[in-house]
């Protein structure tokens, strides 16, 4: 009799194991899916970039030719990389008017690492790879972290996206701009707008 009760404790304690193992596997993968979902949310489309994102596709639309350059600069890649020495980004009125040094400010003040404007038609004819060279050439000379961002965008209620790459770093409790793959726990934020 002492037999049966001690096999049947073992049966209990190991169908009582597997069902703790099988919930704490599940409460693992539930919970790394979240820490995932909440570190993408974190460096995609923070509130906080988003807001200075905003601030510089208002000063391109106001203060630069931005809108000449949509209409040529496309015809061999979907994404061109912009910012202060873009050719045609200044007319003759604007460099007068210190727009140039303005957007140098902006760039150094806003921690921005780079600057991208992105032809919508990207989103469907790359990943369907209708034309192939042009996707090629469009993302060839982007880093692995933009190219990973710019897969995870799908609308294409505008015609073309301003995607802006932040790099910043905290220094006594602080932001700070810093250079990616040479300051040790340089962070980078992406936000796409369109323009």
């Amino acid at each position: 009799m002492k037999k049966n009760k001690q096999g049947f404790a073992i049966i209990e304690t190991i169908i009582t194991v597997v069902v703790l193992s099988t919930s704490l596997l599940y409460l693992y993968g539930t919970y790394s899916s979240i820490i995932n979902r909440e570190e993408t949310r974190l460096y995609y489309d923070d509130t906080a970039y988003i807001y200075r994102t905003n601030y510089i596709r208002e000063f391109l639309e106001n203060n630069t030719n931005i809108e000449n350059i949509k209409s040529y600069a496309f015809e061999n890649s979907y994404i061109i990389t912009i910012g202060p020495e873009f050719d045609g980004m200044f007319n003759s009125e604007q460099i007068a008017n210190n727009m140039k040094a303005t957007m140098e400010n902006i760039f150094t003040n806003f921690s921005v690492n780079q600057m991208l404007i992105m032809d919508s038609d990207m989103l469907s004819n790359c990943t369907n790879l209708k034309d192939d060279t042009k996707c090629e050439a469009s993302t060839s000379n982007l880093n692995y972290a933009i190219n990973s961002y710019i897969q995870t965008l799908n609308d294409t209620t505008y015609n073309y996206y301003l995607i802006v790459e932040y790099s910043e770093y905290t220094v006594d409790g602080r932001l700070s701009r810093c250079v990616p793959g040479t300051d040790e726990g340089c962070n980078l934020y992406y936000v796409s707008l369109g323009i």
